[in-house]
């Protein structure tokens, strides 16, 4: 009859050849796995090349052919995000293909470099085009040319001093090239007539209880004939129009004369009350100046 020690000892050492089997099979499973993974990396190498140099020539096309800093009119930022997870799948590390940094394919360092600078590129377009939406929001449905500069645009009549100034935090973000020459034209525009109809709107409050003189409304008559937004020039010319009871003139009218107005008109006081006769002399140098 078996002794109880012996046989407990049998099943321990059964347990322990089956344990060091399963071990070593793991191992030897692992090791086929990461091989397996190795000669993948290689084979991969050349296909990943040619499927990244065939992204990076797509993104090259979301910019001017013969300016490489400015965006085409067509491209959108679908077609940025697309490309962007396009180049996220090629795989060029270690950690991609899940093996050690020494068993990487040679030229793949190569590779991983070419992608951060596709992958770049495309963050500069995505950021450009951010910022383009941005001051696209400044203007009118006339929005700016982002292939050149067009100075026919017109500023939104909520235009804010905020909006420019977070629009001009954000610039400084960017490299100097064309594309920020171009969109600092277009932020330096909105902030000159935003200066200008912040003017005219101090003035006309200033001199609704002011004594002013004619130079004064007439100047002021050609700075509003300036403004760009149609809806802003009616808005200050209505209110000027009271001004203008003063001297029995228009607005148009007298803004058509501010260039010659020293010439002809003395630069007196005018308070209410006493306009009849300073508009009639104006009248009268108008019909002699035609």
């Amino acid at each position: 009859m078996e002794k109880p020690f012996l046989k407990r000892a049998s099943v321990y050492v059964t347990g322990i050849l089956a344990l060091g089997i399963c071990v070593a099979g793991f191992y030897i499973s692992n090791q086929r796995q990461y091989q397996q993974r190795v000669a993948y990396a290689n084979a991969a190498q050349p296909r990943e090349e040619n499927e990244l140099n065939d992204l990076a020539q797509q993104v090259e096309e979301l910019y001017l052919e013969d300016e490489q800093d400015l965006l085409k009119e067509e491209t959108t930022l679908s077609d940025v995000t697309d490309l962007k997870n396009e180049v996220h799948r090629i795989d060029v590390s270690a950690e991609d293909f899940q093996i050690e940094e020494n068993a990487l394919p040679q030229g793949i360092q190569e590779l991983a470099q070419q992608k951060e600078s596709v992958s770049d590129r495309l963050t500069d377009a995505e950021d450009k085009l951010h910022m383009q939406d941005q001051i696209d929001g400044l203007f009118t449905e006339e929005t700016p040319d982002w292939q050149e500069y067009k100075d026919d645009v017109i500023t939104d009549e909520d235009l804010q001093e905020e909006d420019m100034a977070d629009v001009n935090d954000n610039l400084g973000f960017f490299e100097d090239d064309q594309w920020l020459e171009l969109a600092q034209s277009y932020t330096q525009e909105a902030n000159e007539q935003f200066q200008s109809t912040e003017d005219i709107q101090e003035k006309l409050t200033q001199y609704e209880d002011e004594e002013i003189t004619y130079e004064q409304y007439a100047a002021l008559a050609a700075q509003i004939e300036e403004v760009r937004n149609p809806e802003q020039q009616e808005r200050f010319e209505e209110t000027a129009e009271e001004l203008g009871d003063r001297f029995g003139v228009s607005t148009q009218a007298a803004a058509a004369e501010a260039p010659t107005t020293s010439a002809t008109v003395e630069d007196e006081t005018i308070v209410d009350g006493q306009g009849e006769e300073q508009g009639a002399q104006v009248e009268q140098e108008n019909t002699e100046a035609s």
